[in-house]
């Protein structure tokens, strides 16, 4: 899908999905944030991590996973770890609740012998969601999903003008446009690039619109809702 015809604010706008492709991951290579779980192919880390990231931002993350993977390095290794033992390490991100999911996650990916490499088979591990299973899909396997939470929701909505009352989670209009827009090839630097653009430039109250590489093209541009 080349082009698709949106609604903002009453004005129908019509944007280029290939230019939208083409501009964000050439400003995702460029711009592009240095994580730890983005230094490994390791499917398992990766899943972690994307757990470990809902609803705790990146740099704290970051400090967590590399204690977390000098303990344990592997689901094995974490399977077998107290609890009480995982929640000394991720207690500053927290919600040491998470370690004892954080358990039976790795004993549920220990006992199968790997992570899944599909969606259906990663929403079946503990403690994963639509978006972590998404996420890991086109991280540690480079395969096309959709990937979307309340951050990269920002980015989506604003240049294909959106509305914003709905938690993204259940916005059907909004995945199906993820889907339609997540290009083939590149989906990891894909998804980096969304979150990248939007922790850096699109961000919530006032966004960077003069650094944006998006700008010129947007929908927001047209739109009187600026949320």
């Amino acid at each position: 899908m080349n082009s698709i015809v949106m609604l903002a604010s009453d004005i129908h706008v019509t944007v280029d999905a290939a230019r939208f492709r083409r501009s964000l991951l050439r400003w995702g290579r460029a711009n592009r944030r240095s994580f730890p779980w983005r230094e490994t192919d390791d499917p398992f880390r990766i899943l972690v991590a994307e757990v470990l990231l809902q609803r705790s931002r990146g740099v704290t993350v970051a400090k967590v996973y590399d204690r977390l993977f000098s303990r344990w390095p592997d689901a094995q290794h974490l399977a077998r770890a107290r609890v009480d033992s995982i929640g000394s390490v991720i207690r500053p991100l927290g919600l040491t609740s998470r370690a004892a999911k954080l358990r039976d996650l790795a004993i549920s990916v220990a006992e199968r012998g790997d992570v899944p490499d599909s969606l259906e088979g990663l929403l079946e591990l503990p403690s994963v969601g639509r978006y972590a299973a998404g996420a890991t899909l086109a991280v540690a396997f480079n395969k096309h999903s959709a990937v979307v939470d309340g951050v990269t929701a920002r980015v989506y909505r604003r240049y294909f003008g959106l509305p914003t009352e709905m938690a993204p989670v259940s916005d059907k209009e909004l995945w199906s446009l993820v889907t339609d827009v997540t290009p083939k090839r590149s989906v990891r630097e894909w998804n980096w690039g969304v979150l990248d653009l939007a922790a850096t430039v699109c961000l919530p109250k006032i966004p960077r619109c003069s650094a944006c590489p998006l700008e010129a093209e947007r929908a927001w541009a047209s739109s009187t809702d600026r949320s």
